[in-house]
């Protein structure tokens, strides 16, 4: 809207200056905007920028063409802004469109969504014809990029968030919009209280929050009716029709009354509380003496009672679940050598530990001796060097590093050692040193000759013996297909060519020994469809008719050509419905009698 405001003042002001027929005053500056153009002739003497009325069509959406008649405009350039040189726009207002296509039905992908239209395109096109296409697509809302399949779906008319009923036809992208499903999910579509069939396999008739075993399906909510389950309660009904009973116990009788029963187990249907004279435990050890019930068993006696146990055997009956002192079921701490004394207890396997290091040697002792071990003994007898104090572990390695660069070889051993690990030993890897004599080199890496210095060699590789990198003149990589050619280093594989350079291409497959990329004229995608490689003015297959009377119509049979896409050659037409191609002007078909 500026551009044309602008626009018409520039005309409202050359219409002033240049459409009166009075003599301009002489100034002392013929020139006053310094444009090269005397005020005389300029049709904007007070502006640089123009200065020479141009004809040419109006551009409203700038796509480069116009559309309407040809007007008159103030400027300095060729083409002005908002103009065009030719009138051929079939949709002045929108810069995408300004082809005009009358041959035919086509149809395109207008929201971008990658499927085609299933409504045609009509005949005013974009810029580009392979965003065009003669095949409908399936795409119902070509808008809507999030829109493009037809699908029955089903309506949630109760609103409870499950659709049912009868299915209705809808335009939706991956998901059915909101209230809608592909599947029926409500078994009572008109009732929002209710939506699925649920099933249950338990059942509380009488309400007692017991349950029995039962199968069936309900229709109802977001949860089973009361009443109905899919597991089982928290107990099972022994009898659902009364809500009094419920509990299938196992009772004891409990004959002198300490709550602990005897005798065979009794099955009786309860509320959930024992009988009197009845118990749910069992095992009374004396029936008919309420001071004692429980049955316990020890395995370990400290008859001497210094806190160190002997295995033995035995039952009690007594009052209580645990057994009392001097008795034990459980593993002990420490094992008594000699019960029958509290000052000796400890009974083990020790070895001379003679320089004092905490680790012994030579043959094993069986001591029996008090609650420490005895002066001058270790439990240990790996000690590796007896009379030496700072020595005593065995270290057994599996790597060497003998110039200390870090890097290892496999090399096994063994050595006598205090708390810490000498250098250059270890059990764990580390790279693997191809020389464990020189710290400068350690990694042995393969390389291939580089002889152009590309970055990609050739040959049989060398195995060198290196600090981290190859010398110079050698690559990691061997498949250099021009080792003398830097240039060169990588065979690409083509798919089309376009050998007259016209842009366009023909399938031709196979492979180059090139640099990064493919060079000219090859191509791994297509670029049109070339109907002649040898002639760049020749590209384009057009069905013609001959027209031998040249009026414009011709007649079967169509011809194909391959040609520019200038105007049809002498002596055809783009149509075929002549009734009389060898008189000119006779070329519109019979009509029928009224």
């Amino acid at each position: 809207m500026t551009r044309w405001i602008g626009l018409a003042l520039a005309l409202a002001i050359g219409s002033v200056q240049l459409g009166c027929d009075e003599p301009r005053p002489v100034t002392s500056t013929p020139d006053g905007d310094g444009d090269g153009a005397l005020d005389t002739v300029d049709c904007a003497p007070t502006s640089p920028q123009a200065w020479r009325r141009v004809r040419a069509y109006p551009d409203d959406d700038g796509d480069g063409h116009g559309s309407g008649g040809l007007m008159w405009f103030c400027t300095g350039n060729d083409t002005p802004e908002g103009s065009a040189t030719t009138a051929d726009d079939c949709a002045p207002l929108d810069a995408t469109r300004w082809r005009l296509v009358e041959d035919g039905t086509y149809y395109t992908d207008g929201d971008k969504d990658g499927r085609v239209s299933a409504t045609p395109a009509g005949t005013c096109h974009g810029p580009d014809p392979a965003a065009y296409t003669r095949t409908p697509g399936t795409d119902c809302d070509d808008a809507n990029p999030s829109l493009w399949q037809l699908r029955d779906l089903y309506p949630d008319k109760d609103w409870d968030g499950y659709p049912g009923g009868t299915a209705e036809q809808r335009c939706m992208g991956n998901a059915p919009p909101a209230g809608y499903s592909e599947t029926a999910q409500d078994c009572a579509p008109t009732d929002p209280s209710r939506n699925r069939l649920m099933t249950y396999t338990y059942r509380d008739a009488d309400g007692d929050g017991a349950t029995v075993a039962e199968s069936g399906q309900v229709c109802t909510g977001s949860l089973l009716p009361t009443g109905y389950a899919t597991s089982a309660g928290p107990r099972l009904d022994c009898d659902d029709t009364r809500a009094d009973r419920w509990q299938t116990t196992g009772l004891y009788r409990d004959v002198d009354g300490d709550g602990v029963g005897s005798g065979t187990q009794e099955q009786r249907c309860l509320s959930g509380t024992t009988e009197p004279g009845y118990v749910s435990s069992t095992g009374d050890c004396a029936p008919e003496d309420k001071t004692r019930w429980t049955r316990v068993t020890y395995s370990w006696r400290d008859a001497d009672g210094d806190d160190a146990w002997v295995s033995e055997w035995g039952e009690l009956c007594i009052a209580a679940y645990s057994v009392p002192p001097g008795y034990s079921s459980s593993w002990p701490s420490s094992i008594d050598c000699d019960d029958t004394r509290a000052s000796v207890r400890f009974w083990g396997t020790f070895y001379p530990d003679t320089d004092g290091d905490g680790f012994g040697s030579g043959a094993s002792e069986t001591l029996c001796a008090g609650s420490t071990r005895p002066a001058g003994y270790s439990t240990s007898g790996t000690d590796c060097a007896p009379d030496d104090t700072l020595r005593w572990q065995n270290f057994t390695y599996a790597y060497r590093d003998a110039d200390g660069d870090t890097f290892t070889v496999a090399s096994s051993g063994a050595l006598c050692i205090g708390t810490s690990f000498p250098a250059g030993y270890t059990n764990t890897a580390h790279g693997n040193d191809c020389d464990d004599s020189s710290a400068d080199v350690y990694q042995s890496l393969q390389g291939y000759l580089d002889e152009d210095a590309d970055g990609v060699g050739a040959g049989t590789a060398s195995t060198f013996c290196t600090s981290g990198s190859l010398p110079t003149g050698h690559a990691s990589k061997g498949t250099d297909c021009a080792p003398t050619d830097a240039s060169r280093w990588q065979s690409l594989s083509f798919q089309y060519v376009d050998a007259d350079g016209d842009g366009r291409t023909v399938p031709a497959s196979g492979a180059l020994c090139t640099g990064s990329t493919l060079p000219a004229p090859y191509a791994t995608k297509a670029t049109g469809n070339d109907c002649d490689d040898a002639n760049p003015a020749l590209f384009l297959w057009r069905v013609l008719y001959p027209d031998k009377d040249g009026d414009g119509v011709g007649v079967p049979p169509r011809v194909v050509l391959c040609l520019d896409d200038g105007p049809v050659p002498p002596g055809y037409s783009i149509y075929g419905f002549d009734p009389d191609d060898s008189t000119p002007g006779v070329k519109d078909p019979p009509r029928s009698p009224s």
